[in-house]
């Protein structure tokens, strides 16, 4: 890292110093041609300035100033190619800020966001900027990428062959992760579910058999709000668009199958009966730190869910023991729980940028390795010092922690996979801890579940990688949307409503919206596109050997 720093001063030094010369030999012949004039042309060693969105999560220490003017922004623009004029977007709102600054004219030239909604949106109403010939004429670094990882391109290219975005590559790993308490499965004498029929018995016998030993009956087997329900439905390969016969078809077969199994959890009592109002599963997360619930989704990506799934449980009950499984199989297959985009966009170029050659220039700093170990781990020496593992470590948590940690949203163009394994959560956690070890254990488990040769991802790519509906497709999109309120309506009604019921009324909702045009769109898509799009295939050849 300190020789990469070096580099970087060098490097700058070398250009500060160029830049001098060429001034030094402009000033000559401009003294030398205007002698007969008396004028002269001073030469401008101004950088650009440029303006740029920046998540606002209010999460920025006080003593280190505001998102837009801090330790980081100084940093960016002493270091880097621009002068940055920072424009905070609430993460919160952020698509709803920045459709409003592009309605005006204010938004800012150089654009990250997540939403991969938002940005087809701005594609569509040719609000940015395409990016081929700025790449190929004024990149280095996000050029080199490209060459190096063939696949950016096939996720960045719009309808109209041309690439409009920006994005980083990341190793493929477990993301979400199938917790089940292993302590319960020993006291009850269960092996771990192989199937999706031995899933549903495990679960019931946490909820009836008193897994925690206390006396009463207040657990429950699993989990169905939040990431648990949507596990469920990744079980059936219950993810909108399948592959029949070579074909893409809607999955009302899939779709049906998982919530008739939800259905016979909420029946038979193995679930919280309110879990359709824990809209964002925080109940859930709650029964499961509180040791209440016997099988759970989780992460194992990231140092917040060490705290977040595992840490807060042991603490609760220190005697609980988890256990990352495989997702059971079911009738349609065995699917991964859940993995990362390798492949993720995060930046786009307003189409009324006046210096595009600078946002460029922007792009490819922010994409340097050089820039991203700093933005990560901060400046060595001050943050950090090389660790036994070779990665660099804080020097002090608490300091780190208001000095670096916070600033995430200048990473976005940061490709871990080229920074390598300091960047995994592994790096961060110290095995000579108890917890940390345990959950090292944990990561492991999951990797395995998630990446194994005999399982699948369930969809036919990342949801951030299907194509850019046109805008009257992305109406019907949406009206179709509330199918999933038909049958979360059918999984808690008993047999007022049965799943037969919802399905005939989900496919009345699709052929009065137009779904038959969306279903053409998609087959149509697949049909013309499945071998160059970004697709599972590609996902897996970023699986870290």
């Amino acid at each position: 890292m300190k020789k990469r720093m070096t580099k970087l001063a060098l490097i700058l030094a070398g250009l500060i110093a160029c830049t001098a010369i060429v001034a030094a030999c402009s000033n000559t012949k401009e003294e030398s041609g205007n002698s007969a004039t008396g004028t002269s042309a001073p030469v401008s060693k101004e950088k650009p300035t440029l303006s740029i969105s920046i998540y606002d999560r209010g999460n920025v220490p006080q003593e280190m100033g505001t998102i837009d003017n801090n330790r980081w922004t100084q940093w960016l623009n002493e270091n880097g190619p621009v002068k940055g004029k920072y424009v905070p977007i609430p993460r919160g709102e952020a698509v709803q800020k920045l459709n409003l600054l592009f309605a005006s004219g204010d938004a800012p030239d150089v654009v990250f966001e997540f939403d991969t909604g938002f940005r087809n949106q701005m594609y569509q109403q040719k609000m940015i900027m395409p990016v081929d010939e700025l790449i190929e004429e004024s990149s280095t670094d996000y050029k080199q990428l490209l060459e190096k990882y063939p696949a950016i391109k096939k996720a960045a290219v719009k309808p109209d062959g041309k690439m409009y975005e920006f994005g980083r590559v990341s190793p493929l790993v477990g993301f979400q992760s199938l917790f089940i308490r292993k302590d319960w499965l020993d006291k009850l004498e269960l092996q771990v579910p192989q199937t999706s029929e031995e899933l549903f018995e495990v679960a019931k016998a946490f909820t009836e058999q008193d897994p925690d030993g206390n006396g009463v009956k207040d657990t429950f087997g699993i989990a169905l709000s939040g990431e648990t329900g949507g596990t469920i439905s990744t079980m059936f390969r219950n993810v909108t668009w399948v592959v029949d016969n070579g074909k893409l078809v809607r999955g009302w077969e899939q779709e049906n199958a998982a919530n008739a199994f939800k259905k016979r959890l909420y029946d038979a009592g193995l679930v919280d009966k309110d879990f359709l109002a824990d809209k964002n599963g925080q109940k859930a997360q709650q029964d499961w730190n509180n040791g209440k619930i016997g099988i759970f989704v989780g992460r194992t990506i990231d140092l917040v869910n060490f705290n977040q799934y595992y840490e807060q449980l042991k603490i609760n009950v220190p005697s609980a023991e988890v256990q990352a499984i495989k997702l059971p199989r079911s009738e349609f297959g065995q699917f991964a729980i859940g993995v990362n985009n390798p492949v993720q966009m995060t930046t786009i170029i307003n189409a009324r940028t006046k210096d595009p050659k600078a946002a460029m220039a922007y792009i490819d700093f922010m994409a340097s390795r050089t820039a991203g170990e700093v933005l990560r781990f901060g400046e060595e020496g001050v943050d950090s010092t090389l660790g036994a593992n070779g990665c660099l470590q804080p020097i002090h948590a608490e300091e780190f922690n208001k000095q670096v940690s916070w600033n995430i949203d200048f990473q976005l163009l940061l490709s871990r996979i080229e920074v390598g394994a300091c960047t995994d959560i592994q790096s961060q956690l110290d095995p000579s801890k108890p917890l940390e070890q345990d959950f090292l254990r944990l990561i492991k488990e999951n990797n395995e579940a998630n990446l194994s040769a005999d399982v699948e991802f369930a969809p036919i790519t990342h949801g951030e990688h299907m194509p850019t509906l046109p805008e009257d497709l992305n109406i019907i999109n949406t009206n179709v949307s509330k199918i999933a309120d038909i049958y979360s309506k059918a999984v808690v009604s008993g047999p007022s409503y049965t799943i037969e019921q919802a399905y005939k009324d989900a496919q009345a909702l699709w052929n009065s919206s137009g779904g038959d045009k969306l279903e053409a769109f998609y087959a149509d898509w697949y049909s013309n596109n499945s071998e160059n799009a970004f697709m599972a295939k590609d996902m897996w050849k970023f699986v870290k050997n």
